[in-house]
């Protein structure tokens, strides 16, 4: 029997919830409102590599959008655009009762250049699904673009500008959320990690790194892309997860920026969220950010020089040559969570008291006011005024994934356009890298049993499991290796 740490009075909380980024803590700040005892576990320790943290925190329902989204995604997007219409009511709430305030911008400008091969059928999409919903969409012209200053080769084709994409200061949002909860008599914040989770009778145990263990009637994983590290593989199975995956974003705050008012970014581009620079508070500029799929979080810890090149390559060139004298004040480091349906994870799960709200990837800042609603109703057993089209075994999540030729189409396509960054030529050594990856991939389709024999049977057997055209970057890097 494990030894079960007591809480307040001695009796169990009501819920567990794991995770202390902003979709953990708007669960516990929508639980703890309903009156709901909730003990909270997060390390304060983790907040550095936190993906919240290190989030441009854009409210952008229609930035998002690329010219490869179809019908099938629909719903994710109406999703998006509830939740951004939902967010000014739901933050100032927050702001209230924590007495404080955070910093918030409003409107952004979506910039397209020719770096970006795909960006003008994105941002033509994005204002077509705009006025589709009567969201105000206008097209300016660059030199009316406040702020943008790209180099001469870079000067944009398009710029549309989105008046209700708003951002937040994803660190300010934190702090309001704990100093809120840290108001409510049934919440209690636990500063600890952890190892593992397990159900015994009708609850749920957490065992903690800095030892004893936790138990409740219900349990809600809101880690992150560690949302199921807790878990055995059995439990997981039974409890019909998927595999979660994450995507690398390395992200910075600089100081003495050029004045730039309202966020400007690219479209979505070569397995990332375009390049974007985000007025933050303090005369602070966001900067971000890259994006590379992984499942090992250790391995991927901290920075590279080539992640910041590229990063910064970007930002100057393409949105303002000013901000190459900027200071660099933080570097962060964030995993978006992604399942293997790519669509987010929420609300209950097939086994009794378990419950989750991940896979958001780069939108769990934006979708926190909807998420956080829908699981604290489906937790206590009530109707929620949210349907939720991400549920477990859903149409969305129901396991249907992609087909191959899908994501060899968008992956390859992807990767040709990475290679083009950052400047439109092939930096590094990447031309000798290319002509690696071609032989290999050559030797492996006219050799049944050549000796990239077990590469290729590896190779399939990814796919199968992240069928996701992210995929196909970190697969990349493993086939050129292959050659070395």
């Amino acid at each position: 029997m494990p030894v079960i740490k007591t809480i307040g009075n001695g009796k169990n909380p009501d819920v567990i919830v794991i995770g202390g980024g902003v979709i953990g803590l708007a669960t516990s700040y929508e639980l703890s409102r309903l009156e709901t005892r909730v003990v909270n576990v997060f390390a304060r320790s983790a907040d550095a590599e936190g993906a919240s943290l290190a989030a441009g925190a854009m409210l952008g329902a229609f930035g998002e959008i690329t010219a490869d989204d179809g019908e099938p995604e629909r719903p994710e997007l109406e999703f998006r655009i509830e939740a951004q219409r939902r967010y000014p009511d739901w933050l100032a709430g927050i702001c209230d009762c924590a007495g404080t305030s955070v910093h918030q911008n409003e409107g952004t400008f979506i910039v397209g250049n020719n770096d970006g091969l795909r960006d003008d059928a994105s941002i033509h999409r994005m204002k077509e699904e705009a006025d589709r919903y009567q969201e105000t969409a206008v097209w300016v012209a660059p030199r009316d673009v406040p702020g943008l200053m790209p180099s001469r080769s870079h000067f944009p084709h398009s710029c549309l500008h989105l008046a209700n994409e708003h951002s937040v200061d994803s660190a300010e949002l934190i702090g309001a959320l704990r100093h809120c909860l840290a108001s409510f008599p049934v919440y209690r914040h636990v500063d600890d990690s952890v190892v593992g989770a397990y159900q015994q009778g009708k609850d749920w145990v957490v065992k903690l790194r800095g030892g004893g263990s936790l138990a409740a009637h219900s349990l809600v994983l809101c880690a992150g892309s560690r949302s199921f590290d807790f878990l055995s593989d059995d439990i997981r199975i039974a409890a019909g997860l998927p595999k979660m995956f994450f995507g690398k974003g390395v992200s910075c705050l600089v100081t003495n920026a050029p004045p730039i008012l309202q966020t400007i970014r690219t479209p979505n581009r070569a397995f990332a969220c375009g390049a974007h620079v985000v007025p933050r508070s303090g005369d602070h500029l966001y900067i971000g950010a890259t994006n590379c799929l992984s499942v090992d979080e250790n391995k991927e810890r901290g920075f590279q020089p080539g992640e910041l090149h590229n990063l910064f390559d970007e930002v100057i060139h393409q949105i303002n040559t000013d901000i190459r004298c900027s200071t660099i004040e933080h570097i962060r480091v964030g995993h978006r969570p992604i399942a293997t349906t790519r669509h987010p994870l929420l609300g209950k799960t097939s086994m009794a008291g378990l419950f989750v709200a991940t896979g958001t990837y780069r939108n769990g800042v934006l979708m926190a006011p909807l998420v956080s609603e829908i699981v604290a109703a489906e937790v206590l057993g009530r109707v929620s005024p949210v349907r939720n089209i991400f549920a477990i075994g859903s149409r969305e999540n129901g396991g249907g994934k992609p087909d191959f030729t899908t994501v060899a189409q968008i992956g390859i396509r992807d990767i040709i356009a990475f290679l083009h960054e950052p400047g439109g030529y092939l930096p590094y050594d990447r031309a000798g890298e290319l002509e690696k990856y071609v032989r290999i991939l050559f030797e492996m389709s006219v050799s049944e049993n050549g000796r990239y024999a077990d590469l290729r049977d590896e190779i399939r057997q990814r796919l199968r499991e992240a069928p996701l055209n992210e995929t196909m970057h970190k697969l990349f890097y493993d086939i050129v290796d292959q050659a070395n």
